[in-house]
């Protein structure tokens, strides 16, 4: 069962295993939509294969895991990935600016998207899975401050990630893709 996977780290009611090939499939096509359409996915091979390259990791709800790791081999019985959590390069805006201002830490850099349906629920969710994604850097990194990036406009993320106590390092430009249109946008960098 592909859900025999390396589970790296339990937390807050949230397992995060290693990323899955099927599991990186269809976090490739979640869409956020308006004002958040800056996190959609293409769900092109190129953007499956930048989730499988060893520094994503899948979170799902530890009971439908669980759950459904005890059950049939059958595909549609798998559960599906609550968020995921992406560590390192794969965590950080690519381009030559915002390098800059990465390489000046030891840092260890952690971005996360939970499920789109789940997003702005008023539950917790977010919290949950940003708890995680700071208990694994702790975990695997404890000697190092944690970083995000985010978008000045995600005002939601930025009070979740105040609430954690993460504050304001820097701000950048970086070009990214919106809608097949290159665009720049302005981020904050954070670091806890």
């Amino acid at each position: 069962m592909e859900n025999d996977t390396f589970v790296i780290i339990e937390s807050d009611g949230l397992v995060v295993t290693e990323m899955t090939e099927r599991a990186a499939r269809e976090i490739s096509r979640w869409q956020y939509g308006k004002p958040y359409e800056l996190y959609d996915f293409t769900g092109d091979e190129e953007e499956v294969a930048e989730i499988m390259n060893g520094y994503h990791m899948a979170v799902y709800d530890s009971r439908e895991y669980y759950e459904k790791a005890a059950g049939p081999d059958r595909p549609e019985d798998l559960p599906r990935p609550f968020g995921f959590i992406a560590i390192g390069p794969s965590a950080q805006l690519q381009s030559r600016l915002a390098f800059s201002k990465y390489r000046k830490s030891d840092a260890t850099d952690v971005a996360l998207g939970l499920r789109p349906e789940l997003c702005g629920r008023g539950e917790g969710l977010g919290e949950r899975l940003l708890g995680a994604a700071v208990n694994l850097c702790l975990q695997e990194f404890p000697e190092d401050p944690v970083r995000l990036t985010v978008a000045r406009s995600n005002k939601r993320a930025l009070r979740l990630y105040e609430k954690f106590e993460f504050v304001k390092m820097t701000s950048l430009a970086s070009p990214v893709k919106i809608g097949g249109r290159q665009r720049v946008k302005f981020f904050y960098v954070l670091q806890k």
